[in-house]
């Protein structure tokens, strides 16, 4: 038993491993077409299949949540923090903010409104819900009124 000590040879013509060469290439040709296609029409694609449609809940939380200068904000209570805990940059004069209402942190705009796009309703710090706890009722008249009118 064991290993033979002989091998039979496999001839392969060589005119087969050319036409399987000239495959591969084909191929490879093919699929830098379709990427470089596929990139150019994604790009020329119109702006509105682009574009983020905000929900309901996003606009009327944005509402709750108003855009500030950093520089506005009271001397009296500074923040806790002077960075963004998103995108951890400091904050500076005239940058635009967002102060949430309940738990009083504060990120950029920017930052902020990307969590929101992504249908995040708390706070990315603490967790605690971003619609004020007074408007609480008010919000969630607005989005059954809303839902009930796409019906």
């Amino acid at each position: 038993m064991g290993f033979p000590g002989e091998y039979p040879e496999v001839h392969v013509p060589n005119i087969f491993i050319y036409i399987l060469s000239f495959i591969a290439f084909l191929r490879s040709i093919a699929i830098l077409f379709i990427s470089i296609l596929d990139t150019y029409f994604s790009s020329a694609s119109s702006p509105e299949s682009q574009l983020h449609r905000p929900t309901l809940s996003e606009i009327l939380i944005r509402e709750f949540l108003p855009v500030v200068s950093f520089s506005d904000l009271d001397g009296d209570s500074p923040p806790a923090a002077v960075g963004c805990a998103l995108c951890l940059n400091d904050f500076a004069g005239e940058e635009e903010i967002r102060c949430m209402a309940n738990c009083r942190h504060i990120f950029h705009r920017t930052c902020v409104d990307g969590w929101i796009n992504r249908d995040q309703k708390t706070c990315p710090l603490c967790r605690t819900h971003f619609v004020p706890y007074h408007k609480m009722e008010d919000y969630n008249q607005r989005v059954c009124i809303a839902s009930q009118s796409q019906e």
